[in-house]
């Protein structure tokens, strides 16, 4: 089975900005917060499956130190607005998309200087998350 992928077909708008400048190493991870149940085994080897009302998640970003949307996301930190984030992904295998709301920057993107452009990695908290 042949399968490709193409990273320029994943395009992350945040707050009606469309994000440039990702890092060579990768463009997004999204993942829940907590798990979706919790298996209780009982002392008669019945199990009960806790269920997690818990639906947020987090998206982290992975760009380089000079990407053009740094001050808009450094803005959105200090400024400790809401915004959303929608995330579309045009491949043909594997393809997922989020639309969230109310979304928050969980602490100021990091500022590091050197011999070569640095990583700095956005964390994006998302209230109600789901992948589609």
């Amino acid at each position: 089975m042949d399968t490709s992928y193409d990273p320029k077909k994943v395009n992350v708008n945040v707050d009606g900005t469309i994000i440039v400048g990702f890092a060579s190493d990768g463009i997004i991870t999204v993942s829940k917060n907590e798990d979706a149940v919790t298996p209780n085994m009982g002392c008669q080897g019945d199990t009960v499956y806790e269920e997690n009302a818990n639906e947020s998640g987090t998206i982290s970003l992975t760009l380089q130190g000079t990407s053009p949307s740094l001050p808009k996301l450094r803005s959105l930190s200090a400024n400790r607005r809401k915004f959303s984030v929608t995330i579309s992904d045009a491949n043909v295998d594997g393809s997922a998309n989020i639309n969230a709301q109310r979304c928050r920057i969980l602490k100021d993107p990091d500022l590091a200087r050197g011999k070569a452009v640095s990583t700095v990695t956005v964390n994006i908290y998302v209230p109600n998350l789901t992948i589609r």
